[in-house]
């Protein structure tokens, strides 16, 4: 739009040439115009004189286009540079800045371009690691892009700013090539602290948590693992990254699904939703153990699964307490049966052994019925000892415990073992020189020894060794962990070893079972272990078996020790008389019993007065409280039970002597609080001597 002279007029004056490049139109016959490129210069004769003007000029439309596209793109360049998050800054071979965005000025803490451009980036910012030492520009990455003509990405360098601080960054640098020669580099960069610091805590998280924790991509390899499962399977984390799982986990070359296992890891690339599963493992030596597998997807920013998280979680100690649990239910459930069928069995039982024991006192020795009724007692005292093994089992028989050295109840028994087992085993102890006392029933714990006694010696026909051993033994939380039961304190461990045939696995899970046996039929009730186990349960102890088939077999026995003095039994004064003249109360709501033990008492002198439940009891006593010497009370009656019955007969008349009876199970007893008031008790069933024996010995007491 500016108006020039006319350049032919300007060489015919000045007789010069004249350039006019790039600002000049030309005006075509149709009116178009075009940037052209033109020069003139002057026509002389042989005297200098101008006489002519020659005139060039060029086409340069497309350069031009050429030249605005140009601008306009290093605009755009501009635009983006000082628009984008991302820092960004240019080096030369020497390292020095030649460029930088507003991004790069305000991450590294510089305000103005001047402070960068020409100065070496390396010494500004990469000058000294997060140590203190410092960092030469020999080992400095960016130099070898330089270098090596290869670009790089950094995940995580430490960059220090204008005010002495650093920062976590990621970035990444290019080389820059002219004419295939590189003259630089170019660097983008971003402060990933936060990042890092948040990866860092979650890190943190994941290395705490007791579940193993892998990262699997479609290939099924691991891409990172944290300490859990590192330890789980026994490698460092170097081990572990880029191999296949199931290389890993289960020490295959092919994956899980191809050898018919149900693959959670397949199952969430596949429905991109979460999958659990149980695994059995085995490791290297074979041996098994239960593993819970959860996959979950991770996805990217537009919904494609890129890897699975897969947590594992080994619960074989789990599996294991599951198992012990069920059987401990199982147990106490029967447990529950016997002791409230042992009630009514036992009433019968007192009535049959009391009546056939009258039946026998009235006989002749050379009564040809006499063998009968003998027949008919020794029945009835095996059926009485099955109820006993049941309430055993159960943990509902009645205890005596005291404080007592287990050592000396093993040297109590050991004749009467030796004779046994017999001659042709070898019967061997090992006691601890430490003390051992336990609070225990000493009767049933000698029963414990020899029934096991009596099972070694039938899994040794052919004779062996049987050893009974004793040691302290501290069960710490690892113990009860690795071991699966117990409570943390000091016990005595027993362990009674024979060399015979050995038990496989599931004889010992069914070993404690009531009614199980290995022995033939008739040659055992199937009892005899449940009984050793309801002892030692009732004693606040453990069981355990080891076997194996052809090995022997190893029972471990723990109870608590205690700190107490035993106390040396006290003699009591025989007595020898059964019968008396004293007027005794029984209350008992069994019909048959409470005939039975009136008949008796009246056939040996006594005056009797009975009693069908807790509320006649009281009436009868109060009617009669000045001529009772003595109340036998049932511990459970209908209206009042039996200590309610004593305590109001106590207001009464405190100096009245008392025996409970009872059918019911010690857990009911105790209820009641009797054997803490050291008040006499008789289990039912009972013979006639013993209940005389005892009235004798309750009255005769002062």
């Amino acid at each position: 739009g500016e108006k020039i002279s006319n350049p032919i007029e300007q060489v015919l004056r000045n007789k010069l040439v004249i350039n006019i490049a790039d600002n000049t139109l030309l005006i075509k016959k149709d009116g178009s115009k075009i940037p052209i490129n033109d020069s003139s210069a002057p026509i002389k004769d042989e005297d200098d004189n101008v006489t002519g003007v020659v005139l060039a000029f060029s086409d340069i439309t497309e350069r031009k286009r050429s030249e605005n596209a140009l601008r306009k793109s290093e605009e755009q360049v501009r635009m983006l540079l000082n628009s984008t998050a991302e820092a960004i800054y240019g080096l030369d071979l020497e390292g020095n800045c030649t460029f930088c965005n507003p991004s790069c000025l305000r991450l590294l803490g510089y305000e103005k371009e001047t402070d960068l451009l020409g100065k070496n980036m390396h010494r500004l910012t990469h000058h000294t690691r997060i140590d203190g030492t410092e960092y030469p520009v020999s080992e400095c990455r960016i130099y070898n892009v330089i270098r090596r003509g290869e670009g790089i990405h950094v995940d995580d360098e430490i960059l220090w700013r204008a005010d002495g601080s650093y920062f976590y960054a990621e970035y990444r640098c290019y080389p820059v090539y002219s004419e295939g020669v590189i003259i630089g580099t170019v660097v983008t960069c971003l402060d990933i602290t936060e990042r890092r610091q948040a990866e860092k805590f979650i890190k943190n998280i994941l290395e705490s948590v007791g579940e193993g924790f892998i990262v699997i991509d479609k290939e099924y390899r691991i891409l990172s693992a944290n300490r859990a499962f590192c330890e789980y399977v026994n490698k460092v984390s170097e081990e572990i990254t880029g191999r296949h799982c199931y290389e890993v986990s289960h020490y295959v070359d092919k994956p899980c699904y191809e050898q018919g296992e149900e693959c959670p890891v397949r199952y969430t690339f596949e429905t991109g939703t979460p999958h659990t599963v149980i695994h059995t493992h085995y490791d290297r030596d074979n041996k098994p153990s239960y593993v819970e597998i959860r996959a979950y997807p991770m996805k990217n920013e537009s919904g494609e699964i890129i890897s699975v998280i897969e947590l594992v979680n080994d619960i074989t100690e789990r599996r294991k307490l599951e198992s012990q649990l069920r059987q401990a239910q199982k147990m106490e459930a029967v447990g529950l049966l016997a002791g409230g069928v042992s009630h009514d069995f036992n009433n019968i039982l007192t009535a049959i052994v009391g009546y056939g024991n009258l039946l026998k006192m009235h006989m002749k020795d050379d009564d040809p019925m006499r063998h009968n009724v003998t027949q008919i007692l020794a029945s009835v005292e095996r059926g009485a000892n099955l109820t006993h093994s049941l309430l055993a089992f159960s943990r509902k028989q009645v205890m005596n415990p005291k404080p007592v050295n287990f050592n000396n109840i093993v040297e109590s028994v050991y004749k009467l073992l030796k004779r046994l087992i017999g001659e042709d085993i070898e019967l061997k102890t090992l006691l601890t020189d430490k003390d051992v006392t336990v609070m225990a029933d000493r009767g049933q714990i000698e029963q414990v020894l020899m029934n096991l006694a009596t099972n070694a010696r039938d899994a040794m026909p052919d004779g062996g060794r049987l050893t009974i051993e004793t040691e302290r033994i501290d069960i710490k939380e690892e113990y009860i962990k690795s071991h699966g039961f117990g409570v943390p304190g000091i016990y005595v461990l027993i362990s009674i070893t024979d060399t015979g045939s050995g038990m496989d696995e599931d004889t010992k899970a069914k070993l404690f079972e009531p009614f199980f046996s290995t022995k033939e039929v008739g040659k055992g009730t199937g009892l005899g272990l449940a009984m050793i186990y309801g002892i030692i349960k009732q004693h606040s102890g453990y069981i355990n078996v080891y076997s194996e088939p052809g090995e022997g077999t190893t029972f471990k026995i723990y109870l608590p020790l205690i700190m107490a003095k035993i106390e040396e039994p006290v003699k009591e004064d025989i007595i020898t008389s059964v019968g008396g003249t004293e007027t005794i109360l029984i209350a008992e709501d069994d019909d048959a019993a409470r005939e039975l033990t009136k008949t008796v008492l009246q056939e040996f002198g006594y005056t009797v007065i009975e009693a069908k439940d807790g509320l006649e009891a009281l009436e009868k006593f109060m009617e009669n409280r000045n001529s009772i010497n003595m109340v036998i009370l049932d511990v459970i009656m209908p209206k009042r039970s039996g200590p309610e019955v004593l305590n109001e007969i106590r207001k009464a008349k405190p100096d009245i002597k008392a025996l409970f009876i009872s059918g019911y199970t010690a857990d009911a007893i105790n209820k009641k609080k009797l054997l803490e008031e050291d008040i006499d008790f008789l289990s039912k069933p009972f013979s006639p001597q013993v209940i005389l024996q005892k009235i004798r010995e309750v009255i005769e007491r002062k």
